[in-house]
């Protein structure tokens, strides 16, 4: 398993320390994963790990992230905000390939 760690800082990175990250070629996602897991939470403040399956041109990776209480937090949040109803339509234009698109009248199909 190979530990790699950001050189250095760039634009728009907001921690102060670099994020551990480990990465390695996919073998079978069941020992993959948990080798991971094990080495992720032996970080110091690791309570959760984020993990994923980056695909590649020569190799598909697993790559798992250790996560601070804080970070968790963050996330839950966010999760949690992700989910709840804006209290107003959102008439702003929309930018790239996002579309609201209003639910049709059911009414209207039939005819």
């Amino acid at each position: 398993m190979t530990k790699e760690q950001p050189e250095k800082k760039q634009q728009g990175d907001e921690q102060e320390t670099p994020v551990s990250r480990f990465v390695t070629k996919l073998l079978t996602i069941e020992r993959q994963v948990g080798e991971h897991v094990l080495a992720a939470l032996e970080q110091p403040e690791t309570v959760a790990v984020l993990t994923t399956v980056a695909s590649g041109i020569r190799h598909d990776r697993v790559v798992s992230v250790p996560l601070s209480r804080e970070q968790v937090e963050d996330i839950t949040s966010i999760l949690a905000r992700a989910q709840q109803e804006p209290e107003e339509e959102d008439d702003s234009p929309t930018i790239g390939f996002h579309v609201v698109l209003d639910a049709p009248d059911p009414e209207e199909e039939e005819a």
